[in-house]
């Protein structure tokens, strides 16, 4: 097989619906070096036949990479994917794709001028878009997801990273500096584009491309998913009607610890002392709580983000 410079990176599980699409999406895009890596998370529909079909069709565009883990769920299968090509063949750049996008057929040659134009190279990188927010027929919601979804793609620094992601890892393309950098063994962190997210704004930097690139599809399934959290409604929904804040304000600072545990001693004395101040928010008292988020600037994005910030913390 040619040795390509790009790996792209496909997660999949019971996507039959949409999976074909996609890939045809991406065999599509104007810029042509790359090489598709799909895993399976041990479906139940015919993803594997329709991965199977293409691979025979591409033999030298797309693997099917096999093993005998089950990832259950979308962040193992990625970093057991990222994990299994890096060892196999140290690509220069890794892109992610989910399996129910339409990617835009300019996104790679997008984002790679982008990395091209960057002066230093030998550090961690991470580079990522907005997107269309569409329905299941590709029909569209909302030209930005991150206006949809009350984001501020200007937020790039550790501290930032540390309380809320903005990285949306379908747009995402990281450099192999940054995979250098990462523990295929941490626990406990929250998805794989917000883990990469923080070793980027650690060690390296993180750039923002302000134009979609992928057609992000919501049909009831997403693994995630554009959230609208504008307006009275939204309010409503995340500070009176959603009761999983506390929770997920936990897992943030258990997704914390676990990057401390796993990177402090090359972390710089600075941001040692932000991730420190970050981990001690969960056992302080209210007040503590208040000065240390304010000390640091641990801020949510987006005002209602910031309410419930401050009320549930």
């Amino acid at each position: 097989m040619e040795n390509k410079n790009i790996a792209v990176l496909m997660a999949t599980y019971n996507g039959e619906k949409y999976i074909e699409e996609q890939i045809e999406s991406i065999l599509n895009q104007t810029y042509k070096d790359f090489v598709i890596y799909i895993r399976d998370d041990n479906s139940t529909d015919s993803t594997n036949k329709i991965i199977n079909e293409y691979t025979e069709k591409y033999p030298d565009k797309i693997i099917q990479v096999k093993d005998d883990k089950v990832a259950r769920g979308a962040c193992k299968n990625f970093m057991y994917l990222l994990e299994y090509v890096y060892k196999l063949d140290k690509h220069e750049i890794y892109m992610f794709s989910d399996q129910d996008d339409f990617w835009l057929e300019d996104k790679v040659e997008i984002t790679v001028n982008k990395y091209n134009n960057v002066d230093n190279k030998e550090q961690p990188i991470l580079i990522h878009t907005d997107l269309n927010v569409v329905d299941s027929k590709l029909e569209m919601i909302n030209e930005s997801f991150l206006k949809y979804s009350n984001l501020n793609s200007k937020c790039k620094e550790f501290n930032k990273y540390l309380i809320q992601n903005n990285v949306t890892g379908c747009t995402m393309l990281i450099n192999s500096k940054l995979v250098d950098l990462i523990k295929f063994d941490i626990t406990d962190i929250r998805m794989h584009d917000w883990y990469f997210a923080l070793v980027a704004s650690a060690f390296g930097q993180v750039i923002f491309i302000d134009k979609p690139t992928i057609k992000y599809r919501q049909h009831g399934n997403n693994v995630l998913g554009a959230k609208k959290v504008k307006g009275i409604s939204g309010i409503y929904n995340k500070l009176v009607k959603n009761n999983t804040i506390k929770e997920d304000l936990a897992k943030v600072f258990e997704q914390a610890e676990s990057f401390k545990k796993s990177h402090y001693n090359i972390l710089s004395e600075e941001k040692k002392k932000v991730i420190n101040d970050f981990c001690e928010i969960s056992s302080s008292n209210k007040v503590k709580k208040i000065v240390l988020i304010n000390k640091n600037k641990f801020y949510k994005q987006g005002l209602v983000r910031v309410i419930g910030e401050f009320i549930f913390i």
